[in-house]
């Protein structure tokens, strides 16, 4: 089958996060995605050297290829390594601009410019270019050479003031806190991937229909606060800045995250009328609640939540967290588990759905059959999927500098004698790896199960 992006070619100068899963998920459409890298220790990809994992928490010798993280998110890539400290590196990648669709690179502006890659330079070289310039805070404005990370993001784009716990006052009881806390790793990194998949795709209709390339100039400060308009909105309507509520609702109750039997097991609640509220005292085989003065209204619910969720916390701690889903759901409840890592990789339903994944890896990276997460969609006509692993480190030089370019052996054995291109991480050092016992002591990690064994279709084991 005939898939969406096939004969789209993409040269991805980016690294860490955003962007390179943004290539990733377009390869995964179909696309031949070329990531440009080098082969230079100080300026290669971090999520190949510092990020990890590493399967059985030993990098090993070619720890550069065996980084989860750098898989996760370069999956179904090619690669080429360029260091373009040279002006002959600058000279080939140009070269490959000029036959690619799409550019996608995260670097500040004044790095592009220096280089001579931004945009107006690209599109002297292709005039259809279509080009992602991923930045913290975009292409004008006085922040606009600030570099930034989406750790540091978050207190800019406003999800800060509106994310935290709840406090416990002089009486024991809980109120809205008053600590703003991230909300995640790296959460608007992903936010800004998806969000320059849908400008690639737009712009590859709109080149289709006129013949024009496109420069995306996304700051990524700008995609986290397009996600924060209920609190926007309740400011510019009201004047009112909207509270820090930890896992609580405005309005509904009870809602919140509940303790069930085992080590840092949890499960959601959240009930939203009173038909709701009667199935849960149902459930819980406490039909009192329902009339008991605390409980009776659902604004009298909201203000009693401390006394609330103990009683519920009473009934979940003693069931595990799918008991008390598959109860509270047959009774109507809106329930869910608070699933970890081992629990999304044996979740029945994700299996079901095919979410995860399975690649072969290269017999040198010692990685045999991995699986990794997918798309949270499907595609009925096309068969979209992770097609190969993320690649060794300039394993596909010959291909892209012979094939795609045209360069003679010449020219490409003089890119290698400058040391210009390699294959091999050079001025590195296997990094050292902390005993996951000793992670856990650290608080680095919540917990390990030393005994699990992943259950890839295809493996032996399996």
């Amino acid at each position: 089958m005939t898939l969406p992006l096939e004969g789209i070619r993409v040269a991805d100068l980016s690294r860490v996060f955003a962007m390179p899963y943004c290539g990733a998920y377009l390869a995964d459409l179909g696309a031949e995605v070329i990531k440009v890298e080098t082969h230079h220790n100080q300026f290669v990809d971090t999520t190949r050297t510092l990020n990890g994992p590493y399967p059985d928490n030993e990098p090993g010798e070619l720890y550069w290829e065996r980084a989860g993280t750098f898989h996760t998110l370069n999956h179904g890539k090619l690669s080429v390594t360029l260091d373009l400290r040279s002006a002959e590196s600058l000279d080939v990648l140009r070269q490959l601009v000029s036959v690619s669709d799409v550019v996608l690179e995260n670097f500040t502006p004044r790095v592009m410019r220096r280089f001579g890659l931004d945009y107006p330079n690209l599109k002297a070289v292709k005039p259809d270019l279509i080009m992602v310039s991923n930045t913290g805070y975009g292409h004008s404005g006085p922040w606009t050479d600030f570099g930034a990370m989406a750790t540091a993001l978050e207190p800019t784009h406003g999800t800060g003031a509106f994310t935290g716990y709840l406090d416990v006052d002089a009486d024991g009881r809980t109120s809205p806190g008053t600590v703003p806390n991230k909300i995640a790793n790296s959460y608007t990194d992903f936010l800004a991937s998806w969000t320059a998949q849908l400008a690639v795709l737009a712009s590859l209709i709109h080149r289709k229909r006129t013949g024009q390339g496109m420069w995306i100039d996304l700051a990524m400060y700008q995609v986290g606060t397009s996600f924060m308009g209920e609190g926007l909105l309740d400011f510019a309507f009201n004047g009112r800045r909207t509270r820090r509520l930890g896992n609580r609702h405005e309005t509904l109750s009870p809602h919140g995250c509940y303790p069930c039997q085992g080590n840092d097991q949890w499960v959601v609640i959240a009930v939203r009328d009173d038909a709701d509220w009667q199935a849960l005292c149902t459930a819980l085989e406490k039909p009192e609640l329902a009339a008991d003065p605390r409980f009776a209204d659902p604004v009298e619910r909201h203000r009693h939540q401390d006394d609330l969720d103990a009683v519920i916390s009473d009934w979940t701690s003693t069931r595990s967290k799918y008991e008390v889903m598959n109860l509270l759901q047959v009774a109507g409840v809106p329930a869910g588990p608070v699933l970890d890592g081992r629990d999304l990789l044996r979740d029945p339903h994700f299996r079901d759905r095919g979410y995860f994944e399975a690649v072969e890896h290269p017999s040198a990276t010692e990685l045999g059959r991995q699986e990794y997460v997918s798309r949270g969609w499907r595609m009925s006509g096309n068969d979209v999927r992770i097609r190969k692993p993320a690649p060794m480190l300039g394993e596909d030089n010959q291909y892209v500098l012979s094939h795609v370019l045209g360069l003679t052996e010449r020219e490409i054995a003089d890119l290698e004698a400058a040391d210009a291109v390699g294959q091999r991480l050079a001025g590195a050092r296997t990094p050292s790896a902390v005993p996951l016992e000793r992670q856990v002591e650290l608080g680095w990690t919540v917990d390990y199960d030393a005994d699990y064994v992943a259950h890839v279709p295809g493996n032996a084991q399996e």
